[in-house]
């Protein structure tokens, strides 16, 4: 059943990145839908979880603090990604969001001194060359480009800030605190992050088609984390996070240039064999 959870968190994963293509393409205002899949996301988890005594948990202050963080991270990480879909293509952006497991591993190596191995050291030195040929480049409209290629860089890092953030709770908090009380109260506070914003900008208000395009992403975006733990239950990491995540970058690249008509530049091609390689080393 390990391999067959594996599977269905990767599908889920790459049906958010459509979900995201679409709401791009669609007369939708994308900070609007990711508010409704937040809320959907937090609805489905509060009424799965045991709630009894949440409020007299050890260290409930710097958790939900820690998750308030996250939160706003996680909902602004989904605004850039949703964008670099739209203007730099599927592959690349995928890639770049991957690539992003190199920043837990360094906190590991430099905060948490765990070992440090050759291959580690290859990948991570290879994830920022990927990263390098990822960024789009071209001489027409300089400067509306130079404004898209810097959407996986930031991809990259806001993606590996909340990753390191992850590695932080399951480090510090997880013993007395359990991953799914952590992460409703992350979307708690996405949810509301988005809400004032959308608040600020008087656009509160919300289409049919955002309510329902958000309900479905949130679903899935929820799912893809929760088929994701069921495989790691059974299967060790070593082959999980490997195949998950070069999975997603190859079904995903063949996704865009097929379906979304991507057209990668021939440095990209090369960053997107460059991040599966640096993928493959930061995992085994």
């Amino acid at each position: 059943m390990g391999f067959l959870f594996l599977c269905v968190s990767a599908f889920f994963s790459l049906l958010v990145a459509q979900f995201l293509k679409l709401a791009e393409i669609q007369p939708v205002r994308v900070l609007n839908v990711l508010v409704i899949n937040y809320l959907a996301a937090l609805i489905i988890s509060f009424f799965s979880i045991d709630w009894v005594g949440f409020e007299e948990q050890k260290g409930l202050i710097p958790v939900l603090i820690h998750a308030a963080i996250l939160g706003f991270l996680f909902i602004i990480n989904f605004m850039i990604y949703s964008r670099s879909i739209d203007k730099n293509g599927m592959g690349v952006s995928i890639a770049a969001m991957r690539m992003s497991l190199v920043f837990p591993i360094i906190l590991s190596l430099l905060v948490y001194k765990e070992a440090a191995t050759t291959a580690l050291i290859t990948g991570i030195v290879l994830s920022f060359a990927a990263l390098l040929l990822l960024v789009p480049s071209s001489k027409k409209e300089k400067k509306k480009q130079l404004k898209f290629a810097t959407l996986p860089i930031m991809l990259f890092i806001i993606s590996g800030i909340t990753d390191s953030g992850l590695k932080i709770f399951e480090q510090e908090f997880s013993l007395f605190f359990h991953e799914s009380k952590f992460l409703a109260s992350l979307f708690f506070f996405a949810f509301i992050t988005g809400s004032l914003i959308l608040v600020f900008r008087n656009e509160f208000n919300f289409k049919w088609k955002e309510v329902v395009l958000g309900v479905v992403l949130g679903i899935v975006n929820l799912y893809s984390s929760y088929f994701l733990l069921l495989a790691l239950k059974e299967l060790p990491g070593s082959i999980v996070f490997p195949i998950v995540n070069l999975s997603i970058v190859f079904a995903g690249t063949l996704i865009g240039v097929i379906f979304w008509k991507d057209k990668p530049q021939k440095r990209q091609w090369v960053g997107l064999v460059l991040a599966s390689i640096s993928i493959m080393l930061l995992v085994i």
